[in-house]
């Protein structure tokens, strides 16, 4: 099982995790499937997302994270938009930093 990480948000750290669970708590609270789901992140790079898809990819990576973790984790997607608001400066940047670290590596032809 692919291990948490903790990120600072709502003002304490929490884990996060991503994966196939956290993928489908993402799918599900949308309403898409996993096509329309790796579209919705292919538009963080070209800018044309609105903003709720990256508040709810945090909200599924910490329910995930407190799940594995055995935690309660009684917040929405709403809560975790107003973390946002609150969260330090490079919150998002260093967010996007662990959520690449999680993605496969490129395998390198001979």
């Amino acid at each position: 099982m692919k291990k948490t990480t903790k990120i600072k948000i709502g003002g304490e750290e929490r884990p996060i995790k991503f994966g196939m669970n956290q993928s489908i708590l993402y799918t599900e609270l949308r309403g898409i499937s996993v096509t329309k789901m790796n579209e919705e992140f292919a538009s963080f790079g070209d800018g044309t997302f609105n903003g709720s898809e990256i508040r709810d990819l945090i909200w599924s990576s910490l329910a995930d994270g407190a799940r594995v973790e055995g935690l309660d984790f009684e917040y929405t997607n709403l809560d975790v938009g107003d973390w946002m608001e609150d969260s330090e400066p490079d919150f998002l940047e260093k967010f996007m930093v662990e959520l690449m670290k999680t993605l496969p590596k490129e395998s390198k032809k001979k």
